[in-house]
């Protein structure tokens, strides 16, 4: 509809018609200042309006006449993306509106008016409690029997929702201001490393409300090719942030070097901050930026989630295993001179290792494991196709829940594994020759809040060692618990099925004893059909005895399962 035909047909009826004529904008005033100081954003340091979602803010539309709530009909826009307007409104979230004046319709965002004065209008806006985190921009659009008029682009009504952890209904809800102020609205901190013995510390500026960083956080998600229907979902964005801080498979913020030689980059020691980090990255374009180690990643991770408005610490676990086989034990093959076998060694313990915890709510696991859950950006092993960890929930670890989502297995053999000795000979033979079952996950540790001390949290990872504590474990298949005889669906293929004895005795050591089957002809055995393993093992001492059923197959391994026996 051409603009020049509206304003003729518009100038037209105000001379014949005065009472119809139609309102024009003249301006929107999005409020900064004051919304930003109600929203906890006043500290970023973005001329443009921030908020939080599920919280109202104000804005106030001048009009070229007073505004009438009975008779006008005005929609406010917001859309994010770059996405035209016919698409946006095929992409669910993008593209919102909210209805002013006689016309009311039920939207994802809630809108009203609080009050008129001469040709203002101070309208009160909801973003919606899900909404997608991110940039959005602002049109006003007057409709009238002739059709619409919306006003053009203008940048200084543009402004960005974050995820608010004030919130009751949000995922990252905390409940202390203090817990608050620390994990969300510090931009400074400490970071752990040395020895469990000798601990040393590094300070870090997280640096999330410095000018350019929210723009950065968003640029990675851009160049990450993250959907714009992913961001309004905190598990998702989390473990989508997780893959995005490493550059091992996505073109990420980061490239990792454990070697000696940092001559085409910033060695990982010489950073102290993650905005000169970020700042770089957004600066070339998304081109990842050399080098960083595990502090690094967790540093630049924290401000990330930070920024974006999820509490966010970072933690260090001493003695840290890296458990490459998913057998959650540490597997050390010596030579025939007593040495560490590289070549036929995998796994590997690091003295310390660094990643985050984020404290949110989790609608995908029982109540119990809400909470702090672990995220880890250091390429370790993948996860899903990626090289990322996490969230998985520390109170699962600590009660040795591993089938839940995400990585819960990893993350609880990093501090929980025994590690195992083999003595191999010239002929390629092996036998354990010891199993230190305390040396993993000596300490863990964070900073205070409102402190620059420690907090020792092992206590929330894992019991002590010598005390006797029996863990209700129901580690399910394919998301559901069942009871043995272990039922398995299988396809017609070979696998193997292992079934694994866990006993657990006073120091809270666990000792395993394998049996085996292998079962190489399933064509019998039709789709959605079940299997029957019957097998006697009798018992040599008393304790609580866990039988665990897996899958040894790279594609199900997932599929486990397990029975608590109490011995007498």
């Amino acid at each position: 509809f051409p603009t020049f035909l509206y304003f003729y047909l518009l100038k037209f009826f105000s001379l014949f018609f005065p009472a119809t004529r139609a309102l024009s904008v003249l301006s929107v005033d999005m409020r900064a200042m004051d919304n930003k100081k109600a929203h906890n954003t006043s500290s970023y340091k973005n001329t443009s309006l921030i908020v939080r979602r599920n919280k109202e803010f104000i804005l106030i539309i001048r009009f070229d006449r007073p505004f009438n709530n009975q008779q006008d009909n005005v929609q406010i826009e917001f859309m994010i993306g770059e996405v035209t307007w016919a698409g946006a409104q095929l992409m669910l979230g993008t593209y919102i509106t909210v209805f002013i004046g006689k016309e009311k319709r039920d939207g994802r965002w809630n809108g009203r008016v609080i009050g008129t004065q001469g040709n203002g209008v101070t309208v009160g806006i909801t973003p919606g409690a899900s909404c997608i985190i991110g940039r959005f921009r602002t049109f006003v659009t007057v409709i009238t029997d002739l059709g619409k008029q919306r006003t053009p682009r203008n940048p200084d009504t543009d402004f960005y929702v974050l995820f608010n952890p004030w919130d009751p209904g949000e995922y990252k809800y905390i409940t202390l201001d203090t817990d608050r102020q620390e994990y969300v609205l510090n931009d400074v901190g400490i970071i752990y490393n040395g020895e469990f013995n000798n601990i040393s510390s590094r300070s870090w500026n997280y640096g999330q409300f410095e000018e350019g960083v929210l723009d950065a956080c968003l640029l990675v998600l851009d160049a990450g090719k993250v959907p714009l229907l992913y961001r309004g979902n905190a598990i998702e964005l989390i473990r989508q942030g997780s893959a995005l801080m490493n550059s091992q498979d996505d073109n990420g913020v980061l490239v990792g070097n454990w070697s000696s030689d940092y001559s085409i980059g910033t060695a990982p020691t010489a950073w102290t901050g993650s905005p000169e980090i970020l700042l770089k990255y957004a600066k070339d374009g998304g081109l990842p930026v050399c080098f960083a180690q595990c502090w690094v990643f967790a540093g630049v991770l924290n401000t990330f989630l930070r920024c974006l408005g999820i509490p966010a610490r970072v933690v260090t676990n001493f003695a840290s295993a890296h458990d490459n086989t998913g057998n959650l034990k540490t597997d050390i093959i010596l030579d025939e001179n007593g040495g560490v076998s590289r070549s036929r060694t995998r796994d590997s313990i690091w003295n310390y290792h660094s990643w985050n915890e984020v404290y949110m709510r989790r609608p995908d696991l029982p109540e119990k494991y809400s909470g702090w859950q672990v995220v880890d950006s250091t390429p370790q092993e993948t996860s899903d196709g990626l090289y990322r960890c996490g969230p998985t929930s520390v109170n699962a670890i600590k009660d040795g829940e591993l089938s839940y989502p995400f990585d819960a297995r990893f993350v609880f053999a990093e501090l929980n594994s025994d590690v195992i000795y083999y003595q191999s000979d010239k002929y390629g033979n092996t036998k354990i020759i010891q199993v230190d079952t305390t040396y993993v996950g000596k300490l863990l540790v964070t900073k205070r809040v409102n402190s620059n001390a420690y907090d020792d949290i092992t206590s929330t990872y894992k019991y002590p060692e010598g005390k006797l504590h029996l863990v209700q474990k129901h580690l399910g298949m394919d998301g559901h618990t069942c009871p043995i005889p272990f039922p398995v669906i299988l396809q017609p293929s070979s696998w193997r099925v292992r079934f694994v004895w866990m006993i657990e005795v006073l120091t809270y050591r666990i000792f395993y004893v394998y049996t085996t089957i292998s079962i190489s002809i399933c064509s019998q055995i039709a789709p959605g059909g079940t299997l029957q393993y019957t097998d006697t093992i009798t018992p040599q001492s008393p304790g609580k005895k866990v039988l665990m059923a897996c899958l040894d197959c790279a594609t199900v391994r997932q599929v486990t399962n397990q029975l608590e026996i109490f011995v007498q």
